[in-house]
């Protein structure tokens, strides 16, 4: 297949089944890999995107195949804090969800989803986004000009 006929477009509502599966399987190449958690997740994920993606709250975008098959995904939401010297908006895009099928693996999808991702950012005047990458998925990132900053998390349950 020429990665030409591929198309990006961006998610809608009736996309939710591919973005979970899509999901699912970025979490398990990850290694999570309890059926009953990656299922409740699905489930959790799916009722996010329901009400989500109809406000506008998450944002994502899909690389589909001229036979209708998503392969690909990014996703985006806004995470708004007080404005600052280095971020006078406090908005920061937070990238997400970003994953391709084996299959699809290294012909350029993910950067061109990161980069309808990061014009999508530019046009609303966000000006900073952040994310986490996988060993796999750094390359891409530091190639867009993405470089690694401090941050600490603290899981309050289990």
């Amino acid at each position: 297949m020429v990665d030409s006929e591929i198309i990006i477009r961006q998610a809608t509502a009736d996309d939710i089944p591919d973005l979970v599966r899509l999901r699912r399987m970025m979490f398990e190449t990850m290694g999570f890999d309890d059926p009953a958690k990656l299922d409740a997740g699905d489930a959790a994920a799916a009722d996010y995107f329901a009400k989500a993606i109809p406000s506008g709250e998450f944002q994502g975008w899909l690389a589909v195949t001229p036979a209708g098959e998503a392969v690909s995904t990014s996703g985006l939401v806004i995470d708004q804090h007080p404005p600052g010297p280095g971020n006078l908006s406090g908005k920061t895009g937070y990238i997400m969800n970003v994953v391709t099928h084996p299959a699809y693996r290294r012909r350029g999808l993910a950067r061109r989803l990161m980069q309808v991702t990061l014009a999508w950012l530019d046009e609303q005047n966000i000006q900073r986004a952040e994310l986490h990458a996988t060993d796999m998925g750094r390359p891409l990132y530091e190639s867009l000009g993405f470089a690694a900053h401090t941050g600490m998390r603290l899981e309050m349950h289990k």
